[in-house]
C-alpha cells in the first residue's frame, strides 16, 4: 500500500511528488496522457513542439490583485 495518492501531474502536483516521495511511497494520477498540466507541451514532429497550457493568466486576472501589498 502506498503513503500517498497525488492527483494530478501539473507543477503543483509535480512538486508535491517530487518532495513526498523522498520520504514516501506515492502514485501520482493524471487524466492527460502526459504529465505537466497546464505547463504541457505537444509534439509536432521528430524536431518541433510547443507550449500550449498557461494561456489564461495576464496582468488582468483577479488572481493577480487578491492580496495586499506588505507596505499597504
Amino acid at each position: 500500500m502506498k503513503d500517498f495518492c497525488v492527483i494530478g501531474s501539473g507543477i503543483s502536483g509535480a512538486t508535491i511528488a517530487n518532495s513526498l516521495s523522498k520520504k514516501y511511497s506515492l502514485d501520482v494520477y493524471d487524466k492527460a496522457r502526459g504529465v505537466g498540466g497546464r505547463s504541457s507541451n505537444k509534439k509536432l514532429n521528430k524536431n518541433e513542439s510547443f507550449d500550449h497550457g498557461v494561456q489564461y493568466i495576464s496582468p488582468k486576472s483577479c488572481l493577480l490583485y487578491t492580496s495586499p501589498s506588505p507596505r499597504d
